[in-house]
């Protein structure tokens, strides 16, 4: 996919026995952004977030993050989290609510993500939507107003709906073990993307990370923690 801009979205699960991302080697590979998993429900944070932001932002990526919304009555306590968990980030590409409720109600699902949604818009403007094409459909079909999107559709060979990120696979990447999902930048409104903000100094060191037992549940790219 020449002259598009690419990027990765990567969590824990691309940290095998504790090993780090080679930002650089990412960037050298023709990747120019990332975005990381913060957080899920109310009880997990990423030990690897302010590492990867950090050593990212300094190989000249740009930066998001994204919280795996889990369906329940804690929407709001979720967004403080999520919140919390960024502060004193700087977020090129902002950050975003990754929506798989997977058996849940449809309309509690909803209600669950708009209010997400708007509780982290207080604090971070501009919260976005991570969603496949059926949960866009669902949620269109229900009026439910949807932010700007960050689709994950495998099935198609171009973005297609308006989304401004779309997820169109895995790939190898080097500097990041194993296979990682992969993206495309569709669109720039709103953003302020010609240089990277100061680089923050780096975390010189990182506990050994143990990986998160799987819990019950499925993202696109299998990207589920407690």
């Amino acid at each position: 996919m020449s002259g598009v801009v690419k990027g990765v979205d990567v969590s824990s699960w691309q940290h095998p026995y504790g090993a780090a991302i080679d930002w650089e080697e990412v960037a050298k590979d023709g990747y120019t952004f990332m975005l990381v998993k913060a957080t899920q429900g109310t009880g997990y944070q990423n030990p690897w977030l302010h590492r990867d932001i950090d050593d990212a932002r300094a190989a000249g990526l740009l930066v998001g993050a994204y919280h795996f919304l889990e369906v329940n009555p804690e929407i709001s306590q979720q967004a403080d989290v999520f919140i919390s968990s960024l502060v004193g980030q700087v977020l090129e590409l902002g950050v975003w609510c990754d929506f798989e409720p997977g058996a849940s109600q449809p309309a509690v699902a909803q209600q669950a993500m708009t209010t997400f949604v708007a509780h982290t818009n207080e604090t971070r403007p501009g919260c976005g939507l991570y969603c496949d094409l059926a949960w866009l459909d669902a949620l269109k079909a229900a009026y439910v107003p949807v932010p700007r999107l960050w689709l994950a559709d495998w099935a198609v060979g171009m973005a297609h709906v308006g989304e401004m990120i779309w997820q169109f696979g895995q790939a190898e990447v080097k500097g990041i073990p194993g296979q990682v999902d992969v993206d495309v930048l569709t669109s720039t409104r709103g953003l302020n993307l010609p240089t990277a903000p100061t680089p923050k100094p780096t975390a010189a060191t990182v506990s050994t990370v143990k990986l998160p037992a799987e819990e019950e549940g499925l993202r696109v790219d299998g990207d589920v923690e407690p």
